[in-house]
């Protein structure tokens, strides 16, 4: 994710929670200042600030610098790990037939 993709986000998150840049700026520790200069992009967060931020929303930092693909085929690989595990404790008939609805039902949504 870019520097001004990361001061977006923060701005985006600050406002779906309903703050202002001063009540944000206290929640977090960081002068209303920085916290304007961040939104507008004007500073770039070092990863200090960005710690601040994510300790002060109790969020991982990864929250902060993950774009939404990125968390998207994490969820992704996450569904397909836990289907394999799923399918590894049912027959061989069992997962070719999943196999062949899954192909029918997802055929469909073309």
């Amino acid at each position: 994710m870019k520097g001004k993709d990361i001061c977006t986000k923060i701005r985006e998150l600050r406002k779906s929670l309903k703050l202002t840049q001063s009540q944000f700026a206290e929640l977090v520790n960081l002068s209303e200042d920085s916290i304007g200069k961040i939104e507008r992009g004007v500073t770039i967060p070092t990863i200090d600030t960005l710690d601040k931020i994510a300790n002060g929303l109790k969020i991982p930092i990864e929250e902060l610098i993950s774009s939404p693909k990125e968390k998207s085929s994490e969820k992704i690989s996450k569904a397909i790990t836990d289907l394999t595990a799923y399918l590894k404790t049912h027959s061989s008939e069992d997962v070719r037939f999943i196999h062949e609805l899954a192909v029918k039902i997802l055929g469909r949504k073309k």
